[in-house]
């Protein structure tokens, strides 16, 4: 098991408006194919200190969602 680095700890899930930190590195994004989410974005994160996962969902109006934990 591994530790989760400070600055993602720091991170508070489903937050709007909440900017990667400096060590969170964008991995590419993916639209939703479930129905109702069509028009979403959702992009994934990868901390490079700890290797936490995050994906950050904006809905099809342009509204952040906030972060969370990837699966």
């Amino acid at each position: 098991m591994s530790v989760m680095c400070l600055a993602c700890q720091r991170i508070n899930p489903g937050l709007a408006g909440v900017a990667p930190h400096s060590h969170l590195g964008h991995q590419g994004f993916t639209n939703p194919t479930q129905k109702g989410r069509e028009e979403s974005r959702e992009d994934y994160f990868r901390c490079l200190n700890c290797g936490a996962k995050w994906l950050r969902e904006t809905d099809k109006w342009g509204v952040d969602l906030g972060f969370k934990l990837a699966p």
